[in-house]
């Protein structure tokens, strides 16, 4: 009778598996293999191959160095070849099933084992063609073995059916090129494995950092969980990283794990309107620029006036933006000589200007161009200060940035 081999990508899957192989007795059962490096990042070129294997190997001991996670990996190489060698010693006669998902590090795994496992009795598992109802009667199907829980495996493994030759030959041929390219960074795009430069995860970090310190550990959970990639904290922290060193984020505490330091996007409120504007503002006593705003005619005028010569200027139709280095804002808009808005002293957390097109009820092309501002005080609203083709303030439902 052949025995089986279970292949799988990840702790998470691996442990699931162990566990329900521990407590459920079965004619599945058998040794289980786990690949815990990510095939959706670092180099793949001739992995197959001693030179490419090594380079693979340098590549994770320094995103590991990088992101203080060494003592976890402190023999890397040996684990990985330890892998690879348990790949090679599968008994010919084993039917070896290979578990994934639809995710880029299961697709490119199982190109890579359909190619090195040839000759072998390949079986498959794909968690993603299964509809899974969770805790609360919600039905979804699960990008990774690793979102599986274990009570769903008894009916996952029935799923389980012969890699045909057909479909062999098509991922044997998938890994060709994929052997072939020289990018260290993978996405799914349209059932299709792309490569995307390392930077490519950059601006999700950053549109999630904020102008106020957060735990990086927060910043990086956000940016996984809104992305449509499956993508792993390991990476992320390390771009993280990456962006500190260019300077685009600043961070306080120590750069040890991702729960020692906080980080904040590099600038300030006071940065985004002198770059807005053009113009730079004097600061008052008490710490605060102010822009003066008005709508002359068909154009937005920007008044930096000293706030100590206001009486020499007419306040009577001005939107007045007031602004700390501690991103603390304020706001009061006269409207024929009357206080119509007031908001006082919010911390805001994000910023933008943001310019859009639509058409009026006549069909005319009308485009809009206003500041966006985040406030945690806001509470899922966003503050929109519209300044073309006219001045308006309203607080709307929050969108994404």
């Amino acid at each position: 009778m052949s025995k089986f081999v279970h292949i799988t990508f990840g702790d998470s899957a691996a442990g699931t598996l162990k566990y329900f192989f521990k407590t459920n007795k079965n004619e599945f059962n058998g040794e289980i293999i786990n690949f815990r490096e990510d095939y959706s990042i670092g180099p793949i070129y001739e992995i197959d191959t001693e030179i490419g294997l090594k380079k693979r190997i340098e590549y994770f001991e320094k995103i590991f160095n990088k992101i203080s996670v060494d003592e976890y990996y402190e023999d890397i190489e040996k684990e990985f070849i330890h892998t690879y060698k348990s790949i090679k010693d599968i008994d010919p006669d084993s039917k070896v099933v290979i578990w994934y998902g639809k995710n880029t590090n299961d697709q490119v795994g199982l190109s890579y084992l359909s190619s090195l496992l040839r000759n072998k009795n390949l079986y498959e598992v794909n968690v993603s063609d299964s509809y899974i109802t969770s805790y609360n009667e919600n039905g979804y199907n699960p990008r990774a073995f690793g979102e599986c829980a274990p009570e769903e495996i008894s009916h996952l493994i029935l799923t389980m059916k012969k890699l045909e030759k057909e479909k062999c030959n098509f991922l044997i041929n998938d890994w060709e090129d994929l052997r072939k390219s020289k990018e260290n960074l993978r996405i799914l795009k349209d059932n299709k494995i792309i490569g995307v430069d390392e930077s490519y995860y950059d601006n999700d970090i950053l549109s999630n950092c904020t102008f106020n310190f957060k735990k990086a550990a927060r910043i990086i959970g956000a940016t996984m969980g809104k992305s449509d990639q499956l993508i792993g904290d390991t990476y992320i922290d390390y771009r993280v990283r990456a962006l500190i060193e260019s300077e685009q984020v600043e961070y306080r505490g120590k750069l040890e794990t991702m729960r020692d330091f906080e980080i904040r996007v590099s600038g300030s409120v006071s940065d985004f309107f002198e770059k807005l504007f053009k113009k730079s503002c004097q600061i008052d006593e008490d710490g605060f620029y102010h822009y003066l705003i008005e709508k002359k005619e068909n154009e937005i005028v920007v008044d930096t006036t000293y706030i100590a010569d206001w009486n020499t200027i007419d306040l009577s139709n001005k939107l007045i933006l007031d602004c700390d280095e501690n991103n603390m804002f304020s706001l009061i808009w006269f409207k024929e000589g009357r206080d119509l808005v007031s908001i006082n002293h919010i911390l805001i957390d994000n910023i933008e200007y943001r310019i859009e097109m639509h058409e009026d009820e006549n069909g005319k092309e009308i485009k809009t161009e206003a500041i966006i501002l985040i406030s945690d005080h806001l509470i899922d609203k966003q503050l929109e200060i519209q300044i073309k083709p006219y001045i308006s303030i309203a607080l709307k439902n929050q969108l994404p940035m």
